[in-house]
């Protein structure tokens, strides 16, 4: 039977000097040792594979040791080392409480608590996976770790120490274990490959990394599959990009270079290709989508060390950035995110995703501002157009090389291969001023013409100054019935239809019945804008005021009069004078 040991038990830590990744509680560990402040009972908590049993096992070890080197490093020659190092302690017991979770597996540690140590100061109890006891065990457990004897140390590891009661967390010394960075799990991989003259390249272990998820254990894990899955003693990007099934960041890369220069034959290629391979496309959508937020703060180089990456991805990373506007790469998140929400509810999923890279494809067209204007020199595009030399037969990233103009006189340098642009069109636009037509060359290109968009709307705005239009009540009107009709809301059109209006000078005098009225109007900002710009006119100014003068048909307002019996019966006399004669043969009938 062969003795091959996996590496996550041949590399364990034996120090604390040992321990990647948690120099924050090994250093608290250590000035404890050394200044002589043991807690009694200590809760080690932190996700999986990051050391928190690793250090129980070393704290133990040294505690009990006869002779620590500087109180913190165990001499491995002594007999408590060396029956730790055989798994033969007496002082050292470890209990695993998710096989062990009940009240009567409690009690048999109680009273193995309450034993002297044969030989040595301590006896440490190990409780592994603490928060799978019951809350029977806890509560029977609660006055031992309390006041437990002076020989006893508790230590306690979870990865979930919400479950754990708040009384037993008010009892110990809580260290909280973090996830470690991508960098000292390629550090710690580097140096397992030297001593298994292992050749492994720096790419491959970032993605065992990366893989990992901040877990040292799984890390390990993986290595060790890797290494039995290839021949030989090396190990490449391919090798763990195939056993583990990830999808190679090369096709984010050609996906986002064909997205730049509008190629979406090649987009939807590459796509089939990811899904031929298996991949599933809402794993390719969140890809795509980190790939983005990479090339995002890739765009500054002061940002770049956020990226988990080696220096030379990190360099692709930052070429590839550069060819590409901040204004794309905020819009293509929004799509992508946008795209894994509606993913979950859609029937054709391959669908949805063709059609926004198909929209990606045809993203730098829109004319965006740069969110990252002046913060790196190298982003200052606003002003400036560039053409891309792609190699086809390459997947490296794209190269930028300025674009002099077809009209300069002197010889221009030209690359190797050029990207096949599509034909030039031509626009004839014919002036109502000239008799002759006019051809301007619209150029396709990655970023699209900035300069020539500039100067079509400069053309456009001299165009409306030179048409503006003269000022009249009718013409103010007329926009002011277009408003009012295309608006949805029906008490804003009946307010405006209560309206009368008055033009002197540039001021729209506007005279409403109520003050409701005149607040729903003044709502509109949308309203004096309109008039401003049909009217070619920014000086216009619109005055609303309520006037009941100009309104005496508004039922609303007509004056309503309270009359006593003796006015109402002198308005009846006056519309009726027989009235009176009735009156009087009344009053003298009746003796009055």
């Amino acid at each position: 039977m062969s003795k091959y040991i996996v590496s996550a038990r041949k590399y364990r830590p034996m120090t604390f000097e040992e321990v990647v990744g948690q120099d924050h509680v090994a250093k608290t560990l250590k000035n404890a040792l050394q200044i002589g402040h043991l807690a009694h009972a200590f809760l080690f908590t932190g996700p999986r594979g990051v050391g928190k049993t690793t250090c129980a096992r070393i704290l133990a070890k040294v505690i009990n040791c006869e002779n620590p080197k500087n109180q913190v490093e165990a001499c491995n020659e002594c007999s408590s080392c060396t029956s730790f190092n055989d798994n033969a302690s007496f002082n050292i017991f470890e209990l695993d409480a998710a096989s062990n979770n009940s009240v009567e597996s409690i009690r048999m540690l109680i009273d193995q608590v309450r034993i002297q140590p044969q030989k040595g100061k301590y006896k440490v109890f190990i409780i592994d996976e603490v928060h799978m006891l019951t809350s029977q065990a806890f509560n029977a457990f609660l006055k031992t770790l309390e006041e437990p004897p002076e020989h006893a140390i508790f230590i306690m590891a979870t990865t979930e120490k919400h479950k754990v009661l708040p009384t037993i967390l008010s009892r110990c010394q809580i260290f909280d274990f973090r996830r470690i960075q991508i960098s000292d799990i390629v550090r710690q991989l580097e140096i397992i490959c030297d001593k298994e003259n292992i050749q492994a390249e720096k790419q491959a272990l970032h993605a065992i990394a990366e893989k990992a998820d901040g877990a040292m254990r799984d890390a390990l894990s993986i290595f060790d599959k890797i290494t039995s899955s290839v021949s030989g003693n090396a190990i490449t990007y391919k090798d763990v990009v195939n056993n583990l099934n990830l999808l190679d960041y090369e096709y984010y890369f050609k996906i986002t270079d064909a997205c730049l220069i509008e190629d979406i034959a090649k987009v939807l290629l590459t796509l089939d290709e990811v899904i031929k391979q298996g991949f599933d496309v809402e794993q390719f959508v969140l890809g795509l989508a980190d790939h983005f937020r990479d090339l995002l703060i890739a765009k500054i180089p002061s940002t770049i060390g956020i990226l988990e990456a080696s220096e030379e991805l990190k360099k692709r990373y930052y070429d590839q950035s550069q060819l590409a506007q901040a204004s794309f790469l905020l819009s293509g998140l929004n799509m992508l995110n946008q795209c894994d929400i509606d993913l979950v509810r859609a029937k054709n999923k391959r669908l949805q995703v063709e059609l926004v890279l198909s929209k990606l494809a045809y993203l730098s067209r829109a004319v965006n501002s740069d969110v990252f204007a002046g913060s790196v020199e190298a982003q200052e595009k606003k002003n400036s157009v560039a053409n891309v030399s792609l190699n086809q037969n390459t997947d490296k990233p794209l190269n930028l090389s300025p674009n002099h103009g077809s009209n300069n006189t002197g010889t221009t340098s030209k690359p190797q291969q050029v990207v096949s642009q599509p034909e030039t069109t031509t626009t004839n636009i014919e002036s109502s001023n000239q008799s002759k037509d006019i051809v301007e060359p619209v150029a396709s290109s990655m970023f699209g013409n900035l300069d020539k968009i500039r100067d079509m709307v400069r053309q456009s705005e001299a165009s409306k100054l030179k048409a503006k239009k003269e000022l009249t009540i009718e013409g103010i009107q007329k926009i002011w019935n277009n408003y009012m009709e295309l608006n949805p809301s029906i008490s804003l059109k009946k307010a405006m239809e209560l309206t009368q209006m008055t033009l002197q000078d540039k001021t729209i005098h506007v005279f409403v019945p109520t003050q409701v009225t005149k607040d729903m109007i003044l709502q509109e900002t949308g309203l004096i804008e309109r008039i401003r710009e049909e009217m070619s006119a920014t000086d216009i100014i619109l005055d609303i005021e309520v006037n009941l003068e100009r309104f005496p048909e508004y039922e609303e307002y007509r004056t309503t009069v309270t009359l006593s019996n003796k006015e109402k019966y002198l308005e009846m006399l006056k519309k009726n004078p027989s009235l009176g004669l009735l009156s009087k043969k009344t009053r003298s009938k009746t003796g009055l």
